[in-house]
């Protein structure tokens, strides 16, 4: 992955350093063939950073095939290969090609490019991501309950590609025929087909909703590019075009405000019978708990009762959101919330300032117990080692199998370790299991236990407690449950 980023960012920063000499030394015919080359460079470089060695390949050779077609031909009878054109880059008819180009070649040269964002704010943003998931999971379930919704996205997206591809070689034939009339504006049309690509992409990965909101966004520019190319009087022009650019200025900010207030909660609920009291733990954040940035964790008591903090619950998880810290889990009981959040090492005056926000929302002293807890020991003790909660995350991920209308028994799966090979042999009497020898050492056996069950609230809660006991029994500790299909 390294290799191709090297050799992508490389030539990337070639093109660019490379297109102001164009400028300078060229003619005007020179710069629309340099232009030319660069776009189609950087469209090829896209490719292989993003799609690997075997789609470059293939759309190297479909490339070839419309240059040389385009070239060759005369002017009357480049628009209908243009439409084959594309068609070669939709349908891929060399995609048995590319699969056995890619069962010959190495992960490195195959696999696209993935990117994380590392840094000591990491959590935050896998946090973030897994927050905005869940906001589009009402889209997203649809892909699986309505067929004629998957469609109609399927269909939308092909069309947008579709396009996309035409107006981008369309656009190219248009430069190439035109360059001794070469003009900047030609290059218009590429924002066109950027943006028709960013549509699809959102299209992809968030559903309708969202892919209208960027389609809004996209319209100004072209709007005001058409501004100044109508007729209207100097005056006129730049009113309209200085009023446009504000609207959407505007409109851009609205947009980016929203995007800071679309959280949600997931949460395992549950009743605590120690600490007697209803428990939500945030169940986005469970992926999460083991991190080593996030370490200040905060533990907030409220004097209200379960309803007056809920009106209030989607303003703090904006607050949140804004400032970059976690809120993990919330407790009621007697007309008193304890709220939980983890801010990030470096932000431990953002929880004094939090404790402020809640004084003020609720108009009332508010106590903060803030503690360094880089281990999560409170976390583990107060909620994810708890066998309320392990219950209740089963329960909730065997129900969203149930809403994705995937109706099997489930398997429960519990990661769990013991500090003594003896006792681990003796739980293996009772119990199924399967070492992972990766995750043991000589302190610790780590192993898994798999158990099958009718995705029935009661009966997982029965297995589970089953399994809790004998671990209790054995002297055996929890990790992790996960539940699969």
């Amino acid at each position: 992955m390294k290799r191709r980023i090297a050799i992508a960012g490389s030539l990337t920063i070639l093109i660019f350093l490379m297109m102001p000499l164009a400028l300078i030394l060229l003619n005007l015919r020179g710069q629309g063939i340099f232009m030319i080359s660069a776009i189609v460079s950087l469209v090829y470089v896209g490719i292989y950073v993003f799609g690997g060695v075997p789609k470059l390949i293939n759309a190297g050779i479909y490339g070839v095939i419309t240059f040389v077609f385009l070239y060759l031909l005369d002017d009357p009878y480049h628009l209908p290969f243009i439409i084959v054109g594309t068609l070669l880059f939709v349908l891929n008819p060399l995609s048995t090609f590319e699969d056995y180009m890619a069962k010959k070649m190495s992960d490195e040269d195959v696999l696209p490019i993935s990117f994380s964002l590392r840094g000591s704010y990491w959590p935050f943003f896998s946090y973030q991501k897994e927050m905005k998931n869940f906001y589009h999971l009402p889209q997203a379930r649809k892909l699986y309950t309505k067929r004629w919704y998957l469609h109609s996205r399927q269909i939308v997206m092909l069309s947008l590609i579709t396009l996309g591809i035409f107006l981008f070689i369309q656009g190219i034939n248009h430069i190439a025929n035109t360059l001794d009339d070469f003009s900047w504006f030609n290059f218009f049309v590429f924002y066109n087909v950027i943006m028709l690509f960013v549509l699809a992409w959102m299209l992809f990965k968030k559903g309708f909703t969202s892919t209208f909101r960027t389609f809004v966004i996209s319209l100004f520019l072209p709007v005001i590019y058409l501004v100044f190319r109508s007729d209207f009087p100097l005056l006129i022009k730049y009113l309209l075009a200085g009023s446009m650019l504000l609207i959407g200025l505007i409109v851009s900010t609205v947009e980016l405000i929203k995007y800071y207030q679309r959280v949600v909660y997931d949460h395992y609920h549950y009743y605590d019978p120690d600490m007697q009291m209803e428990v939500f733990a945030n169940a986005l954040f469970e992926p999460l708990v083991y991190n080593e940035s996030f370490i200040w964790c905060g533990k907030y008591v409220i004097k209200v009762n379960l309803e007056t903090f809920n009106k209030h619950l989607k303003e703090i998880l904006v607050y949140a959101n804004w400032f970059k810290f976690i809120i993990t889990a919330y407790a009621s009981g007697k007309d008193v919330v304890h709220l939980y959040a983890d801010f990030h090492k470096r932000d431990q005056k953002r929880a004094d300032k939090f404790k402020t926000y809640l004084e003020s929302k609720f108009n009332m002293s508010v106590q903060c117990d803030l503690i360094e807890d880089p281990n999560k020991e409170r976390y583990e003790q107060t909620f994810f080692h708890r066998p309320e909660y392990i219950i209740s995350r089963a329960q909730s991920l065997a129900s969203l199998l149930k809403e994705l209308e995937i109706k099997t028994k489930v398997i429960l799966s519990l990661i769990v370790y013991f500090e003594l090979e003896e006792e681990l042999e003796a739980f293996s009497e009772d119990h199924p299991i399967t070492r992972i020898d990766e995750l043991s050492d000589d302190a610790y056996f780590t192993a898994r236990i798999d158990i099958p069950s009718i995705n029935v609230d009661y009966m997982i809660e029965s297995k589970i407690r089953e399994i809790l006991l004998s671990l209790m029994i054995h002297h055996g500790h929890f990790v992790r449950i996960s539940v699969y299909y």
